[in-house]
């Protein structure tokens, strides 16, 4: 049984194609398949899984518009507090792509806070 960071945008438009694009390419670039890759032949590193964004299809009227969870790796001792920094940037970048939405990031019931001024999660909190 791991631990997960949950997450999800609501708000009444739609992503648009530029922020899915976007999405996209944000969640190409901090991905973390070669590392996955790495532990399952060697056993080397952190136990990643891949960052996990739900199909939304059946979600309609929710205005649910972006949503997922990911496990967090936690095969040694600073492995969890690694995947939620790790997790949160990227999630950071997403909702700064993803304007006038109603954000939830949490890591299991523990909601992480935004700071507006640098336009991040605040993990101190």
């Amino acid at each position: 049984m791991g631990i997960s960071i949950y997450y999800s945008a609501r708000r009444k438009e739609l992503l648009t194609d530029v922020e899915k694009d976007l999405i996209k390419k944000l969640i190409s670039e901090y991905s973390v398949q070669q590392e996955i890759e790495k532990f399952n032949i060697t056993g080397e590193g952190y136990n990643w899984t891949s960052f996990e964004v739900y199909d939304l299809k059946d979600s309609s009227g929710t205005e649910i518009v972006f949503e997922g969870s990911t496990q967090l790796p936690d095969n040694m001792n600073d492995a969890i507090w690694e995947g939620v920094q790790h997790w949160s940037a990227l999630l950071s970048q997403i909702r700064c792509a993803v304007l006038n939405a109603e954000w939830y990031v949490a890591v299991e019931d523990h909601v992480l806070e935004w700071d507006e001024e640098y336009l991040e999660y605040d993990l101190s909190k």
